[in-house]
């Protein structure tokens, strides 16, 4: 896991993040025995906003827009 850049974790890291992130509580059960992910922890992630509406609409049409050439 050095090589792909993603951080490790032992028992006491990642107890040390846990009680520090709210988030990742919400997100994740944790005691001695392991962690286990919510089933629906994904239901709790807010998903970004989107501000210009239909991003693959815009993109669509500059594509096809030939009036340019």
């Amino acid at each position: 896991m050095k090589k792909a850049g993603i951080p490790q974790f032992d028992y006491d890291s990642f107890k040390q993040s846990y009680d520090s992130n709210i988030d990742l509580q919400n997100l994740v059960q944790f005691d001695p025995d392991g962690v286990t992910v919510g089933i629906d922890s994904m239901d709790k992630v807010d998903a970004p906003a989107d501000k210009k509406g239909d991003s693959v609409g815009t993109m669509a049409k500059r594509a096809t827009d030939l009036s340019d050439l």
